[in-house]
């Protein structure tokens, strides 16, 4: 099995290369991130790095708002224009499940993500270097969080990419789903807790927002990073992995129901 859903997976990776959508998320998340890292003091004429703290929390935010973007993007058409090109109908007519060709796809697809990560986080290991503020002893751990987590992140919107690829019928349509997603996940349901907030005018009990926060794993990816400790630790940690779990059966199911 392992030896099928290695072949899909570079065949997947491979597509991402060639099109050079690879290179092209890890720069525009390199670019960003150097941007939040040192965009607020260039203004003032000083390449300054902020506090620790803050200079997390605003790639934290960064990455919340890109990371499943890009993810969602790869993920739009991943079946849908197989099934415009009938290469969805010939590669079924091979010895090959369903359950791997969507692992095959999601590793992948994961692995480009996963470089795409490194490109992104990957300069901010030097930033000991360049400020003695900085240690690496400080660094490290939330770097690590935020590395795994994000990484992670992706995974999750990948296999709710899947899923709607795997219910429209044009690429046009799985664009438009895949944004009102994104939409969704980084900003409308953070804003629909907020209206709720307001609506029970502050009688909702702090640690039921934070609940309710873990619904959404965007969400979920910001209070893992910012340590929400109103929460349990070991639920944090294992919410990606849920979600995870719960969409690989939503889109497997989809994958199984869908009618060639």
């Amino acid at each position: 099995m392992m030896s099928v859903v290695g072949i899909i997976a570079r065949r997947e990776f491979q597509d991402a290369r060639r099109s050079r959508w690879l290179w092209l998320a890890a720069s525009i998340f390199a670019l960003l991130t150097l941007a939040v890292t040192f965009g607020s003091s260039a203004v003032t004429g000083q390449l300054r790095l902020p506090p620790l703290p803050q200079l997390m929390n605003s790639l934290v935010t960064l990455s919340c708002f890109l990371l499943p973007l890009l993810a969602l993007l790869l993920a739009a058409d991943a079946f849908v224009a197989e099934a415009e090109a009938g290469t969805m109908l010939l590669m079924l007519t091979y010895p090959i499940s369903k359950a791997q060709w969507l692992a095959g796809k999601l590793f992948g697809q994961g692995v480009a993500l996963l470089l795409a990560c490194l490109a992104g986080y990957g300069l901010l290991w030097l930033l000991p270097l360049w400020s003695s503020s900085i240690h690496w002893q400080q660094l490290w751990r939330p770097l690590l969080t935020l590395l795994v987590s994000g990484w992670l992140l992706t995974l999750i919107c990948l296999l709710a990419g899947y899923w709607v690829s795997l219910h429209v019928h044009s690429r046009n349509q799985a664009l438009v789903w895949v944004l009102l997603l994104w939409l969704l996940l980084v900003l409308l349901y953070d804003l629909a807790l907020l209206i709720l907030a307001v609506a029970t005018d502050s009688h909702m009990a702090p640690n039921v927002l934070l609940w309710l926060q873990l619904l959404n794993p965007a969400s979920g990816f910001r209070l893992l990073n910012q340590h929400a400790r109103q929460l349990p630790s070991l639920l944090l940690y294992l919410q990606p992995g849920l979600w995870l779990m719960g969409l690989w059966w939503l889109a497997l199911r989809a994958f199984r129901q869908r009618q060639l």
